[in-house]
């Protein structure tokens, strides 16, 4: 059946790795990076910053109509991005007008970790963004401890196992109607 696995956490937790890996695990698989849709404004604002909700509002629904159509044409759509429990009632009306099925992956990683992936790969200019988004990804989340998957060294090969496992098993499906009418 084709659905979209969301695969969400902060900065550093693994999502592009793992969600890669879970698409080409899959003959119809499907990444489809949300970082992509952020680089479309011809001026955009940095999307931790104050002032870019409306930007980041228009970026999710983009990028949840898109992987709706991926899915409605019968691809497994791993989405990567910043999908934090704030954006879940967005997100899950977005879904829920389509019919499309979704999972829903909350990655983590402790601070340290994450600093140190973002910094190979980005220096230390990107702290302060990693330090707010995960001190963000730490609020308390009702209804999504079951959607937690730690990947403190941990390989992404196993990180992505782990979240097939649970998908196998139904158990990072989102309650859209649910979230779609939270008042988060």
């Amino acid at each position: 059946m084709s659905q979209v696995v969301i695969v969400s956490g902060p900065p550093g937790s693994g999502k592009t790795s793992v969600s890669a890996l879970l698409a080409k695990a899959d003959p119809r698989g499907l990444h489809l990076p949300s970082d992509l849709f952020y680089d479309f404004p011809a001026h955009p604002v940095p999307p931790y910053r104050a002032g870019a909700d409306a930007q980041n509002t228009a970026v999710i629904r983009a990028v949840c109509r898109a992987a709706a159509s991926f899915a409605a044409d019968g691809y497994r759509v791993c989405l990567d991005g910043v999908f934090g429990p704030w954006f879940l009632p967005l997100v899950a009306r977005e879904f829920e007008a389509t019919g499309t099925q979704v999972a829903y992956v909350l990655l983590e990683v402790d601070l340290e970790e994450a600093l140190a992936r973002v910094r190979q790969r980005s220096g230390p200019e990107m702290d302060t963004m990693v330090r707010t988004m995960h001190a963000a990804f730490q609020q308390p989340a009702p209804g999504l401890d079951g959607h937690r998957i730690a990947t403190m060294a941990r390989t992404p090969e196993a990180v992505a196992q782990a979240i097939d496992q649970r998908l196998a098993a139904d158990a990072l499906r989102l309650d859209l109607r649910s979230w779609a009418r939270a008042d988060r």
